[in-house]
């Protein structure tokens, strides 16, 4: 009986190892990719710690796997902080600055938009320039709305992702990979006349943290009905996806950077583009995983009911 219960074991162990090498957790100190610190194992090393990650990270997903990193419990990681913060967390402006933000990127309004020559755009995304970075990003993740819209203009490559029965709107769009998002990407772009892109990983955090030092934007406690997440106290935890701006938004006025949907950026993981990696967490995993400190990656080509994206663009 011990011989068989010790294969058994063996079997089951060999299989997590193979699941821990593409998901990989560190929480480094530095943010590097393709570093561990911190006396953590690196990658391929296995532990019992990890088997418990990698057990638990499915909980709540019909056992979908994603793959990439996060980090392991009780791990320390640096922040993300702007160069200069207020007591609040919020880094000042001066007014000119301020200005010039306003001048290079038209913020949404109850009356619409404007494109570059001034003039109304309803169809540009609301973007919100960060204060102190050279890039703005948008208010909300991309929604069924704006992406139906593409399709019925002839874009998107005809592609309508499953809304999973839980309804379009203004429900974040899911089931979209990174490929799809640079369809969507590149006719928002010859719409408008404006040149978007995805966020980078740097650009995301900085955005996510909104000038913080806690683990979440709101504080070190994910509390309650801050996210959606299994576990943030909504009511839509663990059970679907909301309505963007369904919660309080970041300092900088940014809605859902933390939970609801997974977020696609522009960064490839370790070098190799043809995996690109994503942030945020999503309503059905675990509050840690909102964190910007969490680090996952997919290729570029995979599709779930728990990743979607949000724009981003460069400003002069």
């Amino acid at each position: 009986m011990k011989s068989v219960l010790s294969t058994v074991l063996l079997a089951l162990t060999f299989a997590a190892s193979a699941e821990a090498g593409a998901f990989a957790s560190t929480a480094n100190s530095d943010y590097k990719d393709n570093a561990t610190s911190r006396g953590m194992a690196a990658d391929g090393e296995f532990n019992n710690k990890r088997i418990a990650e990698i057990q638990e990270r499915t909980r709540g997903d019909n056992s979908e796997a994603f793959e990439g990193e996060r980090p392991i419990d009780g791990g320390t990681a640096q922040k993300v902080v702007l160069a200069a913060t207020t007591t609040t967390g919020i880094r000042l402006t001066s007014p000119d600055e301020v200005g010039n933000q306003q001048q290079r990127v038209a913020l949404s309004t109850s009356t619409g938009r404007q494109n570059e020559a001034g003039g109304a755009c309803p169809e540009c995304p609301e973007m919100i320039p960060i204060p102190g970075h050279k890039f703005a990003i948008g208010k909300y993740t991309v929604t069924f709305k704006e992406w139906d819209a593409c399709v019925a203009a002839g874009g998107c490559g005809g592609y309508q992702p499953p809304d999973n029965g839980w309804g379009r709107g203004t429900r974040p769009v899911i089931n979209v990979s990174w490929d799809d998002a640079q369809a969507y990407i590149q006719w928002i772009s010859e719409k408008t006349g404006k040149a978007y892109r995805l966020p980078t990983k740097d650009e995301w955090e900085i955005a996510a943290q909104a000038g913080s030092t806690t683990d979440y934007y709101w504080g070190n406690d994910v509390g309650r009905n801050n996210a959606n997440c299994d576990g943030c106290g909504s009511e839509w935890d663990n059970r679907r996806t909301a309505p963007v701006g369904s919660f309080k938004p970041n300092a900088f006025g940014i809605y859902d950077m933390m939970g609801n949907v997974w977020q696609w950026t522009d960064t490839c993981w370790q070098g190799n583009c043809a995996k690109r990696m994503f942030f945020g967490g999503s309503w059905n995993h675990r509050p840690q995983d909102m964190r910007a400190i969490t680090r996952n990656w997919f290729d570029t080509n995979k599709r779930m009911r728990y990743l979607g994206f949000r724009l981003a663009m460069t400003l002069p």
